[in-house]
This record gives C-alpha cells, structure tokens and sequence, in this order.
C-alpha cells in the first residue's frame, strides 16, 4: 500500500523540484470554525526595534487559502519534537520555544546571510531572556507590555518542578501577549486561530530560507544526514546504494512501524532497525507529500469520533499530470463523500432536474474512474496520537458507485411506504451510524461493531443477522430509557424520542432489506418469506412484502401495530409515558412472554374500546401465533425487533396518512375558481 500511495506523492512532486514548490503542498487547511464564529483571522505580532527601543505591535489578517500559503501554515512539529514554525496555533510555542529553536537550525544549516536569520538574532536578542531553568521566553517588560520585574515576580509565584514552573510561566506570557493582541485588535479570543511573527512589519515566514527550514524538518533523517541515515536499498522503490532510512516519526498515518521502541526492531537491538523498512528521501518526499495531500482532499468523517481516509492503490502508474490526478481525486471525494453521507448532495441538487437523472450524471464513469483500488483506513485522531480502527483493503470504485444506485432505489421504496423524507430513507455510511449503539470513552474498541458493518458493504463480506437484531434492540432501549449520555446516539428534541426511536426502527429494517438483498446477510432463519393475507390493507401488506417478512415476524409485526393503537389512546388518556411500551423487555423476550403480551393488549384493546377496529388484525396475529407455537423460530431478541417494527410502522402511518389528506385536500383547494 506504500508504494501504491507513493505514486500519488510522485505525481505531486513532478515538475515541483524546489522547497517553494513543496512547502505549497504541505499547506494545511485552515482551524476549524468554534461553533457561531463567522470569521477567522491570523494575528500577526509586529517586532520592532527603532531609535525609541523595541515595540511590540499587532495586526491581523482574515483566513482565507492565500494567507494560509502566504504565512505557510504547515501546522506544530508532532510529538516532543522542538517547535520551530512560525505560523502557528498555539502562541505559547511564539513566546517560548519557536524562535530560539528556529534560530539555532539556522545557524546549524548555515543560513545566517539571510533576512530570517537577522530577524531571529533581533527578536531573541532584544526581546527574549531565559528562565532560571534555561527555557527561552518573551519578556513583556521588553516589549512595553508590563512592568520590567514582570517574569521575576511571576516566577516567584509558581510552584513544582523548574520544567513545570517554565511552562506556567510561557502560558502567563501567552496570555499576557493575547491580552494585548485582542484588545488592539478589537476580536474575540475564538476568532484568533493562528498567529505569526513580524519584523518590523516584514512577515518573516515569506523568506525562501524558511521553507527550506520547513521542508528540512519534514523530511526529517533523510534530509538532515543523522545517524539514522545509511547507504542501503529503498522498500518502496527498490532504488540501490542511495540514501535510506528507517526513521519514519515524521510521517502520520503511513508509519510502518513505532520505530523509537526497541521492540519493534530486528534482532531487539539497535542495529535492528537497519533491517526494517528503509526509504529513500524521494520515497520519503512522496510519502509525505501524498499522506497531506490525501488528508485534505480524500479524507472525510462519519459522526463526531470516526474518521476515514480513501487511500488509492493504483494497478499501473498513472499517466497523468498534477490536474488530472486532482481530478479524479475531487471526483473520487464526491462519490465517496456522497456514500458517506447524501444530505450534503441531496442539498446541493435540490430544484435542479430529476432525482434519478441527476444519480446517473453524478455516477456517469470517466476512463481514469477505475485506475485504482481503493482503501479505506479508519481511525481516530487525538493530539499527536493516530489510531487506526481499520483497514477495508482493494475495494473497486465501482463498488461505491453500486452502493450509492441502491441506496437511492432503497429510499424510493422508503418513501412509497413511509411517506416523502429522501433524507431519512437513504442509506449512508452517516446514517448506519446512528443506528449502531457506540460507548464512545473506550477508546475506539467499540467502534469495532461499526467497522463489521462498513468493511462488509465495501468489501463484500457477510453480516451476521443476529449480531444486527441485538445492536437494533439495544438501539430502542436507548431511545426508550434515555441513556444517551456516552454514546454515539444523539439525543432528540423533548417528547420527540418516540417518532425517532420509530424512524431508526424503520431505518434499520430497510438496511437489513439491503444487505439481503447484497447477500451479505448471514445467520436468518430459514423460513418461507410472506405469506398474502387476507384483512390486511394494501400499505400494510406492501411492508412486510418489501421486508420479506415471514409468518413469525408478521405475527410479531401486527403485536407491535396493536399496541401503538393501545398507545394512541393512552396518550388520548393524558399519560406522558405510555403504559403498554413498558410492557417491552429491551433484553429480549421469550415466547412464553410474547404470549403474555398478546392477552394483555388484547384485554386493553377492550378496556379503551376499540377492539372493535383492531379486532381482524388480532385475529390474523393469534392464527399466525397459533401456526407456529409448537417451534416458535426466533430468539427473545429478535422478538423485540419485530414488535418494535409493528410499532414504528403504525406511527409513520399516521403521519404518512395525514400527509396525504393535506396534500389531496391542498391540490383540491388548487383547483377552486
């Protein structure tokens, strides 16, 4: 998978030799928006020494993609490594550490002729000192910000270690410098999102030396020569008797391996990492190139904690330049981003031509459409940590094409039998997420059900029925108790828990549909599918044929549609809670307690007096129940799910049928003169 990522960094770097050319590649997008900010700005720090002594002066720049090349955001040097940018989230690393840092790979470099350089020395020299325990820091009493004994009488006012009182001291001057920054500036701390330095008003991360400080620092051992660097063969390109090594720290989601543990060496020794995977610097080059590029242009996320990156393996070496691979890149995200979640595309084609012609334009193949298989890498990233939850290998692109064609004929059939809501009905990676309960504090072991599902749509692999059934349940029990907190299931507007916990229900009898229909569906019980019954209305029996819904589950079905019809008129009643839901056991109910059940809302389909409406469809129910209660074939479970489905499906009725009676009474209105 390496070499095949490497032929994208490649691509990249064709016709782009030189450090200007690659630091452009490594530009990051911009921070995220904090939630009701509606702009975002880069602050720059003004140094300046005249005749009148140093100053220190703020200004600030709207984010936008220019500014972000301009000031070359490359993000924080990842791990304990010394940070040394100067375009930067975090100004505690500007007031402490950064310009020092920078200053010494420059002189280490021999690049001190340069404009960069002489900033460095002025800004260090005029406005820095050193803590007692030798950190580095700015001295606001220097820059005018506060009294001159400012760092003494703050250091006298911390407590611990020396490294943690430097690094109270470095988060006081930070906020000291902010203080001033914003007030000047007139903004809010949270429209503040990166920071940079100038000298005396000359933006020094513009200078063409401080990209080759960049690019030096992201290559890492190849580039710098170190001890970890060795005359050998490249395990990528299989280049001979060129520069190689096995440090591969600077690199994210592409290391090999932990190559700092000695336990992942050769021989558990320090000679053994010479034998692991070794990479020249212009393997090294597109690595890194393409691991950037790949995250901001084939990266995507479903919910709150999972993210996912579209890794392409191609099967030859395109022969194609940096805006035909960008392309097919953007068109790759739109298809895969569309399988992940449809509302953004639904949204964008909204007014415009026919659902299913603007699918077809959308999915239309283009000859490079199929030069690579795909794979899908899953994870979680936290600070510098990279957490691989999997890894779907070689899916064809037209699989993804094939996915999105039957969601989309899915959701006309959800529409046709629930009523309009494309949204609801269309089957995403998005929204098979809501329908899989997730504890999200176990750091990702949970996510584990999630990916049994996706590798199995993506990569043709079975799903075990019964595994399904149970995470459905658990599902409704979450809805039916409201245990939201700590799980990946949002919690609905107040009194609107039951419409949704019945919308998820049918949502997940509609990915069974699919999954059979894939056959990808193990582990069901082989029973006939439906039988037609007479005393049933055409809506009704147009469900549990779509479902495949035998003589078990329609018994079950029908149980679920009575006690919804029990429900209507409890809450008629005035109760809050309805009474006939608590008669459910969420851990699943035995066939002895199915029984029960029955008599119980048979007697309150009396008690509330509309038997009299219901009372073919529990006679078709107690027929169906009879025919099979000397081997009754399913589990507690899955006789939950069945009843649940009942229920669900007579809330969408009503809702579905008053829908209809406006919209006829709305188009007979129409036609008044």
């Amino acid at each position: 998978m390496l070499e095949a990522v490497s032929l994208v960094g490649r691509t990249l770097a064709r016709g782009r030799e030189d450090t200007e050319d690659t630091i452009g590649d490594l530009i990051k997008q911009p921070p995220a928006k904090p939630p009701r900010v509606e702009r975002i700005y880069l602050v720059k720090l003004n140094f300046q020494i005249s005749e009148n002594g140093p100053r220190l002066d703020a200004d600030m720049e709207e984010i936008d993609s220019s500014v972000l090349y301009r000031y070359r955001w490359v993000g924080n040097r990842k791990g304990s490594r010394p940070q040394m940018y100067l375009t930067t989230d975090k100004l505690d690393y500007l007031v402490g550490q950064a310009l020092p840092n920078l200053r010494a790979a420059m002189e280490e470099m021999g690049r001190q002729d340069t404009r960069l350089y002489q900033g460095l020395l002025q800004i260090t020299e005029h406005f820095f000192q050193k803590l007692p325990d030798g950190s580095p820091v700015l001295d606001p009493g220097k820059a005018g910000l506060a009294g001159e004994d400012f760092l003494a009488v703050a250091w006298e006012g911390t407590a611990g270690k020396p490294r943690e009182r430097a690094r109270d001291m470095i988060g006081q001057v930070a906020d000291q410098v902010k203080k001033f920054a914003l007030a000047g500036l007139g903004i809010k701390s949270s429209e503040a999102a990166l920071w940079t330095v100038l000298f005396n008003g000359e933006p020094l991360a513009t200078d063409p030396a401080y990209a080759a400080v960049v690019v030096r620092s992201r290559e890492g051992a190849v580039a710098e020569g170190s001890q970890k660097s060795l005359q050998g063969i490249c395990s990528v390109c299989g280049g001979m008797n060129r520069p190689v090594t096995y440090d591969l720290s600077q690199l994210d989601f592409l290391k090999c391996y932990i190559t700092d543990k000695i336990g992942f060496a050769s021989g558990v020794s320090d000679e053994g990492f010479k034998n692991t995977f070794l990479v020249c610097s212009a393997c090294f080059r597109s690595l890194l190139l393409a691991e950037e590029y790949i995250r901001q242009h084939l990266g995507l996320r479903i919910g709150q904690q999972i993210n996912f990156l579209v890794l392409p393996a191609f099967l030859i070496e395109p022969d194609m330049g940096r805006e035909d691979l960008e392309a097919w890149a953007e068109r790759l995200r739109a298809r895969v981003g569309t399988l992940s979640s449809a509302a953004g595309w639904l949204e964008k084609i909204a007014g415009r031509g026919g659902l299913e012609t603007e699918l077809a334009d959308f999915l239309e193949e283009q000859p490079q459409d199929n030069l690579a298989l795909l794979n899908f890498l899953f994870y979680q990233k936290n600070q510098s940590e990279f957490r691989v939850l999997g890894l779907v290998k070689d899916v064809a692109p037209g699989r993804i094409a094939h996915l999105l064609q039957h969601s989309y004929r899915l959701a006309g059939k959800g529409e046709a039998l629930f009523g309009v809501d494309h949204r609801s009905w269309w089957l995403d990676l998005t929204r098979i997420y809501r329908l899989i309960p997730i504890s999200e504090g176990r750091r990702g072991a949970e996510h584990k059900k999630l990916l049994y599902i996706y590798e199995a749509l993506l990569g043709e692999q079975p799903v075990n029925y019964h595994f399904l059934i149970r995470q459905f349940v658990a599902l409704a029990a979450i809805f039916q108790t409201g245990g939201f907190a700590g799980t990946n299931i949002q919690q609905p507007q107040a009194g609107y828990e039951e419409l949704e916990m019945g919308r998820r229900i049918l949502q997940a009898n509609l990915l069974l549909k699919l999954l059979r229909e894939e056959n990808l569906l193990e582990g069901e019980w082989p029973l006939p599918g439906v039988c037609e019954l007479e005393g049933l209305n055409g809506a009704m029996q147009d469900y549990l044929r779509e479902m495949d819904y035998n003589g078990p589950a329609t018994a079950l079905f029908l149980l679920g549609y009575l006690m919804n019809q029990v429900g209507r008129e409890q809450a008629e009643a005035g109760y809050r809670q309805k009474p006939v839901l608590e008669k459910l056991n969420y851990a699943g109910m035995l066939w002895s307690k199915v029984v029960r059940l029955s008599n119980i809302v048979f007697d309150q389909l009396r008690q509330y007096d509309i038997l009299r409406y219901n009372e073919g469809l529990f006679a078709i129910m107690k027929k169906l129940f009879d025919a099979h209660r000397e081997q009754w074939p399913f589990s507690p479970e899955e006789n939950v799910f069945y009843i649940l489905s009942g229920y669900a499906y007579a809330t969408r009725a009503a809702i579905k049928a008053k829908a209809d009676r406006e919209n006829n009474a709305s188009n007979e209105g129409g036609t008044v003169q």
